[in-house]
C-alpha cells in the first residue's frame, strides 16, 4: 500500500475563479485596479514571486499565505463558485478501498480547510489534513510533505499537485509526483488530464 498526498486548490477543487474573484474584490477595497485571472494564478503558482506586493501592493507582508488576513473574501467566493473536479470522490473512495493512507498538503491556511472540505463532503477520506500555519512552511518548502510522510503508515509516498510549487515541493521531499492538467488535450508522462488517468498512474505504483 501507499501514502497519497494531495494538494487542494487546482488538484481536488476547481477554485481558480473563486481565488481570482476574491483577490480582485480585495484589490477593489484597497482602491486597486482588477487583474486578469491568468496573471493572478500565474503569480500565486510561481515560486519566488512576491505575491503580496504584486497582488495587494503590500510591502513587508508577514503572512505565509496570500489568503491570510483576507479569509472572509475567500470564504465568500469559495461558497459561491468552487466545485470538485470530476471523479475526485470516486478516486478518493477507490484509494480508501485499496487501504491507502490519504492526506492533504496545501498552501491554504490551516484554519480554512475543514469548512471547505466538509462543504464538498470529502473530509472523511483523509487521514491527515495539513495547511499553512504558524511553524508550517508553505510549498515549495517540503515541510508539509515530509511531516505527513514521516507519520504515515506506509513506506512509499506519492504527491499529487498542479503547480510548479507542488512539483518543487515533491522534488525537495524526494517523493514521486503526478501533475494535474484537468481537461488539457496533451499530457506528459507525469501528468494526468482526468481522474481515470490519475487512477491508472496510481495503480501502477500500487502494483509495483
Amino acid at each position: 500500500m501507499i501514502n497519497v498526498i494531495f494538494d487542494m486548490d487546482g488538484t481536488l477543487i476547481n477554485s481558480a475563479n473563486a481565488i481570482c474573484e476574491a483577490v480582485n474584490e480585495i484589490r477593489k477595497d484597497l482602491n486597486l485596479k482588477s487583474l486578469e485571472h491568468d496573471f493572478i494564478m500565474q503569480t500565486i503558482n510561481t515560486p519566488g514571486k512576491d505575491w503580496a506586493k504584486i497582488l495587494y501592493d503590500i510591502d513587508d507582508f508577514e503572512q505565509s499565505s496570500f489568503k491570510d488576513g483576507f479569509e472572509k473574501y475567500f470564504i465568500k467566493h469559495y461558497q459561491q463558485s468552487v466545485i470538485l473536479y470530476e471523479g475526485i470522490k470516486e478516486t478518493l473512495a477507490y484509494l480508501k478501498r485499496k487501504n491507502c493512507y490519504l492526506a492533504i498538503a496545501t498552501n491554504a491556511p490551516q484554519s480554512s480547510l475543514l469548512e471547505i472540505l466538509k462543504k464538498h463532503d470529502i473530509v472523511h477520506f483523509f487521514d491527515k489534513i495539513l495547511g499553512v500555519s504558524l511553524g508550517i512552511e508553505p510549498k515549495p518548502n517540503p515541510m508539509m510533505i515530509t511531516l505527513i510522510k514521516d507519520e504515515a503508515r506506509f513506506k512509499k509516498t506519492i504527491f499529487v499537485g498542479d503547480s510548479q510549487k507542488d512539483r518543487l515541493a515533491a522534488f525537495n521531499a524526494k517523493v514521486p509526483y503526478f501533475h494535474a492538467k484537468w481537461g488539457q488535450k496533451e499530457a506528459l508522462e507525469d501528468e494526468f488530464r482526468d481522474y481515470k488517468e490519475l487512477i491508472k498512474k496510481l495503480d501502477l505504483v500500487l502494483d509495483a
